[in-house]
């Protein structure tokens, strides 16, 4: 039947692998099998280390071979000297201020101030560095009384000072300042520099005028704008050197300018009940173009 395996085949089969392992057994049977051995591993013998002979033939008791690093003159250690010095413009010392607070920070972890706090230290110091001083009646010389030439000789003298330091032949301090940032042309600068000290002498003469008592609110207004655009025009004048300083002075100037106009204003419409005292030939006209009616 198919499928099925025939008996005799399955005996012929058992009985010749007995037959096999009979023989085997018997050929190898009283036969003392050795196990064999590992070779010998022979190690030659290392030679004997020679120490190195130490001379000193000069005989002063160091060796021969530091002779040569020894010498009796004397060493002279040239001093490093270093040219760094604190900067002395906002922008370096921000810089230094900024970085000391936030490395401060970091290695304090969560004792030392939070990142809030070391932009807010910069802010504060920022505004503080830019801040200028402001004048105020004990820095003027106020007339107690005064009488109608006292206000002619005051109005006169604060617009011939500015009619004497006015510089027509210079463009405005912005156009000056372009030129030099967009075209490098760092020349200019001693430009921004003559209008910031004509600022200056407006607000030296004016705080050496005599003011009679009822305009002191108006020549202090005078005063502190005249300052305000000087300290403006002169960061502007450090811009290359100074660029932060002159940013954050730069972001005011507009309201300064302003302040300067309506301070000139303030001062005509004081002056406006002592009109009939003054001629078309006074330098007091002056402040008749600042009149809202002029200006619009």
């Amino acid at each position: 039947m198919k499928g099925h395996i025939n008996p005799k085949v399955i005996g012929a089969t058992i009985v010749g692998f007995a037959l096999i392992a009979g023989a085997y057994t018997v050929s190898n049977f009283g036969i003392n099998q050795e196990i064999p051995q590992p070779a010998a591993v022979s190690t030659a013998q290392a030679k004997a280390r020679a120490p190195i002979t130490v001379l000193d033939n000069d005989n002063n008791g160091i060796e021969d071979w530091r002779d040569t690093f020894v010498t009796t003159e004397p060493i002279n250690l040239n001093r490093a000297t270093s040219t760094y010095t604190l900067p002395d413009t906002l922008t370096g010392q921000l810089g230094i201020d900024f970085m000391e607070s936030l490395l401060s920070s970091r290695m304090n972890g969560p004792f030392g101030p939070s990142d809030e706090e070391v932009i807010e230290d910069a802010v504060n110091f920022l505004e503080t560095a830019t801040a200028h001083e402001l004048y105020d009646t004990e820095d003027v010389l106020i007339m107690g009384q005064w009488d109608d030439q006292d206000v002619v000789n005051y109005g006169n003298t604060i617009a011939g000072a500015v009619l004497e330091n006015n510089l027509p032949d210079l463009e405005p301090e912005l156009v000056i300042l372009l030129d030099v940032m967009d075209k490098n042309n760092t020349e200019r600068i001693a430009e921004l520099n003559s209008l910031a000290e004509a600022y200056r002498l407006n607000r030296e003469a004016i705080l050496a005028t005599p003011v009679p008592a009822f305009l002191l609110k108006e020549h202090l207004d005078l005063i502190n704008t005249f300052h305000a655009v000087h300290k403006d025009i002169e960061a502007m004048a450090a811009a290359v050197d100074d660029p932060i300083f002159a940013l954050l002075r730069l972001k005011r100037y507009e309201d300064d300018a302003k302040g300067l106009g309506l301070a000139f204003q303030n001062m005509l419409a004081g002056l406006m009940a002592y009109s009939d005292l003054f001629t078309a030939d006074d330098p007091a006209m002056l402040f008749a173009l600042f009149s809202p009616d002029q200006i619009n």
